[in-house]
């Protein structure tokens, strides 16, 4: 009796752990539940703000190349308890997600240019922690935003492209090195020639809202993070033309195939290659009733 009785506490004891996974204030959960992660754990960072969190807006903010997603989930607290918010940031880190091709290009292809079963794209991952993070919080929430700066801006876009049918409502994609323009003659990852992304996820990408969000001052050519490659330096000098670039290219495949087209471009004053004062615009484009 006394071993039964034991073995119900100690399972009581994980379900509240389960449970209790995401507590007010910032920490982390490990998430493993996914066939492309293959056992590996990866650590999901995160902010609670004080109140009911099953009515709170998600937001998935994607960090950049340093892999830091600490830092990324940091700069958010202030404006997650302003508009109270749960901002979920995964780590997609640099042991196991190797490089650009497996982060910022979603892992859509291996390193001989082969396609990669869509199951194991990081594309794939974020809408399954979304899913996660509903059952644990029991959120009423059915859609999430998404914010991405630098290569997590690359990864933002690309996967805002790549899944059609993403729970992601809408996305900004912030000060990205370069971008994935809408040509078939142009190979991934700086074009769409290699990719399933054809007409109908372009029109329901263009349906939806991305929003290109650019600092004024991020028009460093010699910035040491730029992409220096010959396709990226079609889209321009620095992150300001190539934003501008890809915007204008995207609108006139819109236009071209007459489709709707709910993009928009937005641009920071007084504001370079700096993450922490492009969350403070695009929370305030979010969440605080600016457009």
């Amino acid at each position: 009796m006394r071993s039964f009785i034991c073995t119900i506490c100690a399972f009581l004891g994980l379900v509240m752990m389960a449970e209790a996974q995401i507590t007010e204030g910032k920490g982390y959960f490990e998430f493993s539940d996914n066939e492309h992660l293959e056992g590996k754990k990866m650590r999901i960072f995160y902010y609670r703000p004080t109140g009911d969190v099953t009515r709170m807006p998600i937001l998935f903010v994607m960090h950049g190349m340093l892999r830091n997603a600490d830092v990324y989930r940091d700069n958010w607290v202030s404006l997650a308890d302003k508009h109270k918010v749960l901002v979920i940031v995964p780590e997609f880190s640099n042991k196991d997600f190797p490089g650009s091709r497996a982060y910022n290009y979603g892992n859509v292809l291996t390193k001989g240019g082969n396609s990669v079963d869509e199951k194991y794209w990081s594309y794939s991952l974020i809408d399954p922690i979304f899913d996660y993070v509903v059952k644990i919080t029991d959120s009423k929430v059915q859609l999430y935003d998404l914010f991405g700066h630098s290569a997590g801006s690359q990864f933002a876009h690309r996967f805002f492209l790549f899944n059609k049918d993403t729970k992601a409502n809408r996305v900004v994609a912030s000060n990205a090195g370069s971008y994935m323009v809408l040509d078939q003659h142009i190979a991934f990852p700086w074009g769409l020639k290699g990719t399933p992304v054809d007409k109908e996820h372009l029109r329901v990408a263009f349906a939806k809202q991305l929003v290109v969000q650019l600092g004024e001052n991020d028009n460093d050519p010699n910035h040491h993070q730029l992409p220096k490659g010959k396709e990226a330096m079609k889209q321009g000098e620095h992150r300001f033309e190539r934003g501008q670039y890809f915007f204008k290219t995207a609108r006139e495949v819109a236009e071209k195939e007459g489709m709707s087209f709910n993009w928009s471009i937005r641009t920071v004053p007084g504001v370079g290659h700096q993450n922490g004062k492009m969350a403070v615009d695009a929370a305030e484009f979010l969440y605080g009733g600016s457009s």
